[in-house]
């Protein structure tokens, strides 16, 4: 990992079923030793909050419950150069907070390439 900090937003329809899989990805994040010396910051926010928040993270990752919405929140996250990706049902559903914060690690990775 070639980044020195990674703001994670994770978007949901009111903000408060990714609240339990924030809570799952610190802990995991805290207990990396590849991560501990990387700033972490994992926040859950209302789809409604979106274009006021974006420019401020490094990546965004959708609920599935709101993938209907994907391609509007795509395109506002295009105009400030944020990836985004929808999360995946089973991780989500799972409260797999491993792999999203994996998936979340490979989507700045990525970008920082240009991929």
């Amino acid at each position: 990992m070639n980044f020195d900090h990674l703001n994670i937003l994770l978007v949901c329809n009111l903000g408060y079923s990714t609240g339990t899989m924030v809570t799952k990805m610190r802990e995991i994040a805290d207990k990396s030793e590849k991560l501990k010396n990387i700033p972490i910051e994992i926040e859950a926010r209302p789809a409604g909050e979106f274009n006021d928040l974006v420019q401020d993270f490094d990546v965004v990752l959708v609920g599935p419950q709101i993938r209907h919405q994907f391609s509007r929140l795509k395109k506002i996250a295009d105009e400030y150069n944020k990836p985004i990706e929808v999360i995946d049902s089973e991780d989500y559903g799972t409260v797999n907070g491993a792999n999203i914060l994996k998936a979340a690690i490979l989507l700045k990775t990525k970008t920082e390439k240009g991929e």
